[in-house]
């Protein structure tokens, strides 16, 4: 979905982009790709290790001090992984879902906060699998499990897939606080771009679920719910660049699927959730009031 997006993105010469890559040799091979558009900046940001986050945030802040690329008005988090186990961890010593997936755009984005300026689109990459039902995941996902985040970043034995289905929970979490905080005209919003069969997700899967994933599955396209990498980066496109038909007002806070306006889970709204998994990233990430914008403690809003 990321290179649909980026592709499609390379037509649009009124937007830059500064596009990340988990290393060197992928950046080079995005770039090669798209045929190295004058409108992309490229950035190395293995959001699994937190140096090389902080430094993608510093790079990209430079960045941002060009006025032919400033201001950034949309900001797209769609790095994720699901493994088939729990038990690895990151050169940081978090298990790596947990820590790909929220830790790292979490540092990530506390890393820009100070330069951001309304109107910004924070559009963070969830999936239909936080709601633990078949019609979701058709049986492939279980369904999340919720822990405290310190058991949740913690390497152990357990099923990689719910692991994913938890941080996309965890990732909802994550879009209400931030909307708790941050002041109007910077709106978080997370984007279901459906179950898209045959792209990246499964790489570190089984080799037998790779080859399922890969050329069996995505002939159920036709299913409600799932999509195509084309299909959905045309959705995330609109949303983030503010051309979807959904009104602005209405994202904010709010889950997306595809192109509709739809409740998240119940499970998804939990205010005490909300605040110690927001608290802990910050932790974690070495995120101090000195690296953040103004608004991004929870004091500086007035919030108790």
């Amino acid at each position: 979905m990321g290179l649909s997006m980026a592709r499609m993105l390379t037509a649009t010469p009124d937007w830059t982009v500064i596009a990340t890559a988990r290393s060197q040799a992928r950046a080079d091979e995005l770039r090669a790709l798209l045929a190295d558009p004058g409108n992309f900046r490229y950035v190395v940001c293995d959001q699994a290790d937190l140096a090389g986050v902080r430094e993608a945030g510093r790079r990209i802040v430079a960045l941002l001090a060009d006025p032919a690329v400033a201001p950034l008005r949309a900001v797209v988090l769609n790095a994720g992984i699901q493994t088939g186990s729990t038990a690895a961890a990151t050169v940081d010593g978090f298990e790596p879902t947990f820590g790909t997936n929220l830790l790292g755009p979490h540092l990530l984005l506390g890393a820009i906060s100070a330069v951001l300026t309304a109107p910004v689109r924070v559009v963070a990459v969830g999936s239909g699998t936080h709601y633990g039902r078949f019609r979701r995941s058709y049986g492939m996902v279980p369904a999340p499990r919720w822990e405290t985040p310190e058991e949740l970043a913690r390497p152990r034995e357990g099923d990689g897939t719910r692991a994913y289905a938890t941080s996309k929970l965890g990732t909802l979490y994550w879009v209400h606080e931030l909307a708790r905080r941050a002041p109007r005209g910077i709106d978080a919003i997370c984007f279901d771009p459906g179950m898209m069969p045959g792209t990246g997700l499964a790489r570190d899967r089984g080799a037998i679920q790779r080859f399922g994933w890969n050329h069996l599955l995505p002939a159920m396209n036709v299913l409600a719910g799932v999509s195509t990498p084309a299909r959905s980066a045309a959705h995330l496109l609109a949303l983030a660049t503010g051309t979807s038909p959904i009104p602005g007002a209405a994202l904010r806070g709010n889950y997306v699927e595809l192109d509709r306006l739809v409740p998240s889970s119940d499970e998804s709204h939990d205010a005490s959730r909300e605040l110690e998994l927001f608290e802990f990233l910050d932790a974690a990430a070495g995120l101090g009031t000195e690296q953040v914008a103004d608004w991004w403690p929870r004091s500086a809003r007035g919030i108790s």
